[in-house]
């Protein structure tokens, strides 16, 4: 189990210039993280799928049940995972709703298309970061990702590589982030904090650092890809005491082009996180009363 105080990941390379795939080996026994805000994380999990079923779970059409299949294969790793029997109130779900009421992490199953293109094909999406999974399911890869600032000129061809090369029960993780002044979990639609709301002085409380763990793992038997994401959310202010870290933050923010600013919505506020930054980095204890 992690904790939390300060965050648990750190993304910043101090290279914002371009995008980059970032994958490393994953050891299958770290697949799932847990830490002290599981129950909260899964009761708004819970409520949403009450609430938002539909917002959240998406299934294509399945005429030869390979989908249900592979999602059937993703829920018994899962359970073998987390040592445990399925509940008997998820009993009669489809099986990747089932697989996102257990965990933290996010779902997303896909498989090869006639032509070999990877689709969504299943997904149990709670805690998006401003995106709409009803828009994603059945896309492929790079139609998915296509609005990504960058990715279609940078990422698309090495992801569509790697997705092509993976190895049954082989396993990678990456790291994604965002700067954001909402803490809500469920975040389906993109707005933009302007520079009136965000203050210099108080960025620290009022952006947050919103990391994406995400890992992709092939199944052996489907041969399915399974997508996984789980939200850590820290106060920006998390940070303070950390300079090497801000450091590395500052250059990232300082290298982003104009089209990733706007896309991660720090047009309005990406001035005021730099000065806080170096607000930040030029705070240092007083020395003793040379009177005392």
């Amino acid at each position: 189990m992690t904790t939390s105080g300060h965050p648990v990941h750190l993304p910043f390379d101090g290279r914002g210039n371009r995008l980059r795939m970032g994958l490393r080996p994953l050891d299958l026994a770290d697949w799932i993280e847990i830490d002290e805000k599981v129950q909260a994380d899964l009761a708004e999990k819970s409520r949403l799928l009450h609430e938002h079923h539909d917002q959240v779970v998406a299934v294509v059409d399945d005429v030869d049940g390979s989908v249900r299949g592979a999602a059937q294969e993703l829920l018994e790793r899962l359970l073998d995972h987390l040592g445990r029997d399925l509940p008997a109130e998820l009993e009669a779900l489809h099986p990747i709703d089932a697989a996102g009421r257990l965990t933290q992490e996010d779902w997303c199953l896909h498989l090869p298309d006639a032509e070999g293109d990877w689709r969504l094909v299943a997904a149990s999406v709670c805690f998006p970061t401003r995106w709409t999974l009803t828009d994603k399911i059945g896309h492929t890869i790079r139609e998915i990702h296509a609005p990504v600032a960058l990715y279609p000129e940078q990422l698309a061809d090495p992801m569509d590589a790697y997705f092509a090369r993976m190895k049954p029960d082989s396993g990678v993780w990456r790291l994604n982030w965002n700067l954001l002044d909402d803490p809500t979990l469920h975040q389906a639609h993109h707005t933009e904090p302007t520079a009136t709301e965000i203050r210099a002085i108080t960025a620290g409380e009022q952006i947050w650092l919103r990391v994406e763990r995400q890992t992709l793992v092939k199944l052996p038997v489907s041969g399915a890809i399974v997508f996984s994401i789980r939200i850590h959310q820290d106060p920006l202010g998390s940070l303070l005491g950390d300079d090497a870290t801000l450091g590395r933050l500052r250059s990232t923010l300082e290298g982003l082009p104009p089209q990733l600013i706007e896309y991660k919505g720090l047009a309005g506020c990406h001035a005021q996180i730099l000065e806080w930054i170096g607000q930040s980095l030029r705070d240092e204890p007083e020395g003793p009363d040379e009177d005392a």
